[in-house]
């Protein structure tokens, strides 16, 4: 766990740590002492060889510059995105050495532009960073990089590889990854036939919607729920324009 417990981040970030021959860990956390002291403790003296970050929000790479602090010969790798530097550019069906494991990088996009997620075939674990969320959806947030077509076709792909066990970055492990994948496409459709159902009574305004669809959501959560009912809003405009193509 790296000690970041939050309104959006639960009970703090999961980093998955792969031991083995060239021990690898997947998402940096944030850096706090205690989640490095963790890593320290658990490779016994050895040096880690690797970072593996899934996309580039802070919660799961702000960690980063303390790591290689702690290892300076750390190789970080990550899906490239524009102004970042530090990074070992990833690509999408790259194998990477992870502990004693061959782990293959699945260009995810959807809550990010830049996720990516990392599949063991060997295993049929799947390491998903914020794709899936057990107990809860995934945030989308479409103003901010996300997007909801994306994300959609991102989940397509991942069911496709019917994983067994998945590790994600925020909660439990996922034990029935497909019925998850399965039950987030259908609420997400669901969602989208609400909010087109009030299209006309509301105009599209993003903050009535909210008001209609979360009547009860406390404020902390409000922000959340605007982005991803604007990410509805663009996949919904993006549909039209495809009809009238």
């Amino acid at each position: 766990m790296a000690g970041n417990p939050g309104s959006y981040t639960g009970l703090g970030n999961n980093t998955w740590l792969l031991d083995g021959e060239q021990p690898a860990l997947i998402d940096a956390g944030t850096g706090t002492p205690g989640h490095v002291q963790a890593l320290a403790g658990a490779l016994g003296g050895r040096p880690l060889a690797r970072l593996l970050a899934t996309h580039g929000h802070p919660d799961h790479v702000s960690g980063r510059p303390a790591l290689v602090e702690r290892w300076p010969a750390l190789e970080c790798w990550k899906w490239p995105a524009e102004g970042e530097s530090g990074w070992r550019p990833l690509s999408d069906g790259q194998i990477v050495r992870a502990g004693d494991r061959a782990l293959r990088v699945v260009f995810t996009p959807g809550h990010a532009a830049d996720h990516v997620s990392f599949w063991d075939a060997g295993t049929r674990a799947l390491y998903a960073g914020d794709m899936l969320i057990d107990g809860s959806t995934v945030l989308i947030p479409g103003s901010h990089g996300g997007g909801l077509r994306a994300y959609l076709d991102s989940l397509d792909r991942l069911m496709q590889l019917d994983p067994e066990c998945v590790y994600p970055g925020h909660g439990n492990v996922i034990d029935r990854p497909g019925a998850l994948m399965r039950q987030y496409v259908k609420h997400r459709l669901v969602r989208e036939r609400q909010i087109r159902d009030l299209l006309a009574e509301t105009g599209g305004d993003p903050d009535t919607l909210v008001a209609r669809l979360y009547p009860a959501l406390p404020e902390a959560l409000r922000k959340a729920a605007l982005l991803t009912v604007e990410a509805h809003l663009s996949k919904l405009r993006e549909d039209m324009a495809g009809t009238h193509e």
